[in-house]
């Protein structure tokens, strides 16, 4: 999955690259409408002008788009911090230290040979700050390493326990946000969890088991059974 996003994403790129070239192609030839206007005088004003107004608008919105771009980048990975923070329904400020205070936890109370099973998006995080082995991190060149660990994260606790005794584990790392309503949790992240292990082992590991009848994805008392199983 993640490798099939990878490569689509230079082809749309390519592919729409392609359509507005094609499309400024159509519309910034003016050589027919001049003859036209040449000809039918007022008329061929009016091709010129509409032909103006989508090249403008298309345009601004190339413009609109870069600057939306710019600023996101800039907000998002200028500062980059592992303490993050969230507003509570009172519009109080919640300050999430979780992940530094694991790894801290993680460094200095565990063996340094320890082996820490976590899903990939904490790899280098755990591999830089609490300077421990970790089974799979960011560099996912390994879709088969991602997907066993997706596979021991949604199995039941039997064969999570068999999984993890083969690569030997001695900790999990697991993010939960739901008391500050942090939404990049693990539990939010389970769904890719699950569909990257069916890649690889659908006889044991299927998504549709973890949607209710209504097609829905819940974490709350009207979960699915087999979630809920894993509760």
């Amino acid at each position: 999955m993640i490798r099939l996003m990878l490569t689509l994403t230079p082809v749309v790129c390519v592919c729409s690259g392609l359509a507005l070239g094609r499309l400024f192609d159509i519309y910034l030839d003016f050589k027919d409408v001049l003859r036209s206007r040449a000809e039918h005088g007022s008329k061929g004003f009016t091709e010129v002008f509409s032909k103006l107004i989508i090249v403008s608008t298309f345009g601004f919105y190339l413009y609109f788009f870069v600057q939306h771009c710019t600023w996101a980048t800039s907000t998002a990975y200028s500062s980059p911090s592992v303490v993050l923070a969230s507003r509570a329904h009172d519009g109080s400020q919640n300050i999430i230290d979780d992940y530094r205070e694991a790894y801290y936890w993680l460094r200095m109370n565990t063996p340094e040979d320890s082996k820490v099973m976590a899903w990939w998006d904490y790899g280098y995080q755990i591999g830089g700050m609490a300077d421990r082995t970790t089974f799979v991190d960011n560099n996912t060149w390994n879709n088969t390493h991602i997907a066993t660990v997706g596979k021991a994260m949604s199995v039941s606790e039997e064969k999570s326990e068999v999984i993890m005794r083969q690569l030997g584990v001695d900790y999990v790392l697991v993010i939960f946000g739901g008391l500050l309503g942090y939404s990049g949790d693990d539990l939010n992240k389970f769904l890719w969890m699950v569909r990257i292990a069916e890649g690889i082992w659908p006889d044991d590991v299927n998504e549709k088991t973890f949607f209710t009848q209504r097609g829905e994805y819940r974490v709350d008392d009207l979960a699915a059974q087999e979630l809920d199983n894993k509760n």
